[in-house]
């Protein structure tokens, strides 16, 4: 369920990180987190490359090397309050930057799943990711590709406000950035019948 008190300030993730005392029960969010990504988040030694390196860091409460830091402590109320999860871009630079190999995004995306599963108390500071998500795989389905103009049109219809950023499409049409129409991809059918697949999995887990 989201909450709506808002993310909490880092210095109050500081001050509760300095108070954990490693349990079981601390370890529960580090478990989980494996279980649903294979990523082991222990071995991250805090060496701070994957904040350096990432694009979204100034929009974040909790920088991904504080959020790694968390998940360790078993800091599930600083984790789920700070908004991180939303704002990351799933752009892969800070897997690329990491030594340990941990695949962050995919640790990201385990607690995407942890939070629509119902769970947990989260806070969102953009409520419209979740249903962008949903939009792009949607169209992702139909045809075999993302489609842009159709991912930005019906999302600023949903936001009740249809001409954000229409200055930025002129230019992206007139270099062929942007297409007005879909184009189907070849392999669409077979796409569609592995994601059908991974729901009748999701399914039966």
């Amino acid at each position: 369920m989201q909450s709506w008190i808002g993310p909490l300030r880092s210095e109050e993730i500081e001050a509760n990180m300095m108070k954990i005392e490693l349990t079981e029960d601390t370890q529960k969010l580090s478990r989980e987190i494996q279980s649903l990504t294979g990523e082991n988040v222990n071995l991250c030694y805090q060496c701070r490359k994957c904040s350096i390196g990432c694009p979204a860091v100034y929009e974040m409460t909790l920088k991904p090397h504080e959020m790694m830091r968390a998940i360790q402590l078993g800091l599930e109320e600083e984790v789920f309050q700070s908004g991180t999860v939303w704002i990351c871009l799933s752009c892969e630079t800070c897997n690329t930057r990491c030594p340990q190999d941990i695949n962050i995004v995919r640790v990201i995306d385990g607690l995407r799943e942890l939070v629509m599963s119902g769970h947990v108390d989260y806070f969102n500071p953009h409520p419209e990711i979740p249903s962008m998500h949903r939009l792009f795989l949607k169209l992702v389905e139909r045809y075999g590709r993302i489609y842009e103009m159709g991912l930005a049109l019906i999302l600023n219809l949903k936001m009740v406000d249809p001409f954000k950023d229409i200055d930025m499409a002129w230019p992206m049409l007139s270099r062929g950035k942007l297409k007005l129409l879909p184009h189907k991809s070849g392999g669409v059918e077979e796409l569609r019948r592995v994601m059908s697949k991974i729901r009748e999995i999701e399914g039966e887990s």
